[in-house]
């Protein structure tokens, strides 16, 4: 049982904003792809709604699309952002450049199988970090963020696409064939109930 000896912080997650390969439905993975001007400008807009979340830090990973996301952010709220390396998309190896819709015609198509349940196709061809790595490096990461400063504020952390639904499927306790429906399109936050058994459990026993 965890207790604190006073109430934590709230804890938001959001996906960092568009960049030219979102607009062309593009696999970005880790290829380092900065915000467009359409980006730019959604993240200012966003930041009027964020302003009302009393946030006292933002975090984000070290690709570009995170880091101007974090940093426009920080800088109207007027808070400090910061890097962490295990924030980082994953890796998607052969598919970065390419689209949905291009892989999903291939025959037979691995990216539909893996799309559909990762456990199926766990390393991504061509990538370095197999699905269930990449999902207890993000527990851990998140967990350490949040019990380490949320105690003091809140937080929100810039995610990307497939990392954020390997996250969300553990706080859920969901087998990762509820992983295509727990990817969010969204830039918006999304607040996470850090009070539920289950969120606890997940970053207990995730990591």
């Amino acid at each position: 049982m965890l207790c604190f000896e006073k109430p934590m912080g709230a804890l938001y997650f959001a996906r960092h904003c568009k960049t030219a390969w979102n607009l062309e439905h593009r696999i970005q993975g880790r290829t380092d792809i900065p915000l467009c001007e359409v980006g730019i400008e959604e993240a200012k807009k966003n930041s009027r709604l964020i302003a009302q979340l009393n946030i006292g830090r933002v975090y984000s990973s070290p690709l570009i699309r995170g880091k101007q996301t974090a940093q426009i952010y920080a800088q109207s709220l007027n808070i400090p952002y910061e890097i962490k390396e295990e924030l980082i998309e994953m890796d998607m190896g052969e598919w970065e450049g390419k689209t949905a819709q291009e892989l999903s015609l291939l025959k037979p198509s691995v990216y539909l199988e893996w799309i559909e349940d990762p456990r199926r196709v766990p390393l991504v061809p061509g990538s370095k970090e197999d699905v269930f790595s990449a999902q207890k490096r993000i527990v851990k990461a998140v967990r350490d963020v949040y019990f380490q400063q949320a105690k003091d504020f809140n937080i929100l952390i810039i995610l990307h696409k497939y990392i954020c639904s390997l996250l969300r499927c553990a706080l859920q306790n969901l087998d990762l064939n509820h992983f295509k429906q727990e990817i969010i399109e969204s830039t918006l936050p999304q607040n996470v109930s850090v009070d539920s058994p289950k969120v606890f459990e997940a970053f207990s026993s995730k990591g």
